[in-house]
């Protein structure tokens, strides 16, 4: 839409991610190194992104030399990298957040999305939100003690702290603590995708703009590949026969971060398709259980599979979602927007607490899209208990997925995001 409107759009992303936005018509830069100091003490290779330097100073002439090259208008930034918003505004660049979950920031009466905790407004309910934020931040700021002491004050927020106070900056007003995760910077507008309807309801902060979900539903393409081919056949068969339900799993891109529960949860798909032989397991009841596991796992640990359930390492999840009853899903937003769209009610099973699975989890059911379990526990009994009350409630599920997207279409592609933009464009 910006680039429709006359804008030239610019990603700043590693070398590895070029090929894919070339593709779309889209210019593609380096990404402007952070100003941190060189470290002088071993952090472990895992975290030594959090704590690392990619700059070695503790001022903005690198900084700034790299943005002399790019000159641009207004940088649109990931909330996770959020302190560059600090010295993009130093340097006197427009910067705006640009948000896939929910608002990340403590709101009255809504928990963190990074637990599980489903609002009833109630005054007890309201006491134990507050609590849940009391725990968060006092974590959080456990959390930033033992990054400075392990760094001896070389972290990134150290440095972003310092630079600050060099150009008169109070860093102790702008650091957030209050967050669902990490750390964020105050005063930096913020354009969210993830729906308003989705969410739970609230007034929203000043500076918040809701334009998703922003969503091309037409995006993917279809594959031509035999077991794909046939796969469709299948469930075109199931569909005329009319006696069960085609289910999909996918544990999205974030599986390979957790492969061990991804296998037990895989694992026990595999049994629920044995105990519904009717369905059609993509993975399945007169399922088909479509199972899409990624690159990662090995799907020979699924080895005898039942009849009724198929395995692929993916999928086009789109053209897919439009031919299934359900999909088993770990909660990403993109997935569940997808699911609104093809107008698909889910079940979800939330991987990660340090993201937005676990709320987005508890918004599918305040909103009646479907249910959720937890990974950890939730025994081949349960998940099929679950896809039962799915199936049984199926034309309740339904209807509520319809409804919520009639409220995301109103908000669709619309060019009112370009105006927001617009408007944070320096002249």
């Amino acid at each position: 839409m910006l680039k429709q409107a006359g804008h030239q759009v610019s990603f700043a992303l590693p070398l590895d991610y070029w090929e894919e936005v070339h593709k779309h018509g889209f210019l593609s830069i380096l990404e402007v190194p952070v100003p941190q100091l060189k470290k002088d003490v071993d952090l472990g290779s895992e975290n030594n992104s959090r704590y690392g330097s990619k700059v070695n100073a503790d001022n903005l002439s690198e900084f700034r030399e790299n943005l002399r090259h790019i000159m641009p208008d207004l940088v649109m930034l990931d909330e996770q990298n959020s302190f560059k918003a600090i010295y993009y505004q130093i340097l006197n660049v427009s910067v705006v957040f640009f948000i896939s979950k929910p608002d990340t920031r403590k709101i009255k009466g809504i928990p963190p999305f990074t637990t599980y905790y489903l609002p009833k407004q109630t005054t007890t309910s309201n006491l134990f939100i507050e609590f849940l934020w009391l725990i968060r931040s006092y974590r959080a700021k456990i959390d930033l003690i033992r990054i400075k002491i392990l760094s001896g004050n070389k972290d990134r927020y150290s440095v972003c702290a310092k630079i600050s106070k060099k150009y008169g900056i109070n860093f102790e007003e702008l650091f957030e603590y209050q967050r669902s995760f990490g750390y964020g910077v105050n005063g930096v507008p913020r354009l969210i995708i993830s729906p308003k309807a989705f969410d739970f309801p609230h007034e929203e902060k000043q500076g918040v703009h809701r334009v998703g979900p922003l969503v091309d539903i037409r995006r993917e393409g279809k594959i031509e590949h035999p077991r794909y081919e046939t796969l469709m056949r299948n469930i075109e068969k199931l569909k005329i026969s009319g006696k069960g339900r085609i289910i999909y799993a996918s544990m999205g891109t974030v599986s390979r971060y957790d492969l061990k529960r991804c296998t037990k949860l895989f694992l026990r798909l595999k049994m629920v398709a044995q105990i519904n032989p009717v369905d059609l397991f993509i993975l399945s009841t007169g399922k088909y259980f479509v199972l899409s596991t990624g690159k990662y796992f090995d799907i020979n640990i699924l080895l005898p599979m039942p009849n009724n359930m198929m395995v692929f390492e993916s999928v086009p999840q789109v053209d897919l979602l439009q031919k299934c009853d359900i999909m088993i899903t770990h909660g990403g937003m993109n997935s569940i927007t997808e699911c609104v769209f093809c107008e698909v009610p889910v079940l979800v099973y939330p991987l990660s607490r340090n993201w937005d699975q676990p709320g987005n989890s508890a918004r599918v059911v305040f909103h009646g899209l479907g249910l959720r379990g937890r990974i950890e526990s939730d025994s081949v009994k349960t998940i099929s208990q679950k896809l039962n009350k799915l199936k049984l409630g199926y034309s309740t599920f339904k209807q509520n997925v319809q409804e919520m997207k009639e409220k995301f279409e109103k908000h669709n592609n619309s060019t009112e995001v370009v105006r927001i933009i617009e408007s944070y464009i320096k002249k």
